[in-house]
């Protein structure tokens, strides 16, 4: 079960600080809170509102944003610079669609680095290495190892992205002519 930080339950944790120090200290909090929250729940993204978009294993979420106990919530503006913060100060979340922040957000608990690294070493553990794998066969098998299972597509394009520039792994296109990975040999 997921424990929340005693802060969640600091009423002045959901008010925008107007100090400049208190503030970068509150948005680091949330930071810290919103990774660890997501990392519990296994939350690859979120919609600027809040809601969960993917999550590897669906299931009931005590409310992130709000503690009924105190009667507070984080209002929208509020939280849209919580997330700006993630992505550009702490550089551990990204826009899905940079021009379309609404579209959501990808979560880093774990860096697209970290997980360019187990997708390799998921390849390498099952004698895969150098074998054209499907998407589907990296992300959703059953053979597919749990840590990877259900990762939300976007964030493992950006892990593909890492393993490419280290001239790890090699792309093929799908054939339907749109820019979704067809496959995906990792060397």
């Amino acid at each position: 079960m997921f424990e929340f930080p005693k802060i969640h339950s600091f009423p002045p944790f959901y008010t925008k600080q107007r100090n400049a120090t208190i503030l970068e200290n509150q948005l680091e909090a949330w930071g810290a809170l919103i990774l660890d929250y997501c990392e519990h729940f296994r939350i690859f993204s979120i919609s600027d509102s809040g809601t969960v978009l993917v999550q590897q294993q669906p299931q009931e979420l005590p409310p992130l944003f709000e503690n009924k106990s105190i009667e507070r919530a984080v209002s929208d503006e509020f939280r849209k610079e919580i997330f700006a913060h993630l992505v550009s100060k702490l550089g551990r979340a990204a826009y899905v669609d940079p021009k379309k922040r609404d579209a959501g957000i990808l979560l880093f608990w774990r860096t697209p680095a970290e997980w360019a690294a187990l997708i390799r070493e998921h390849v390498e553990s099952t004698g895969q290495l150098g074998t054209v794998l499907t998407v589907y066969e990296l992300t959703k098998s059953e053979e597919t190892d749990p840590l990877l299972r259900n990762i939300d597509y976007n964030l493992f394009v950006r892990a593909i992205d890492v393993l490419m520039k280290q001239g790890k792994a090699q792309v093929l296109k799908a054939e339907d002519g749109s820019s979704q990975i067809g496959g995906v040999k990792i060397i």
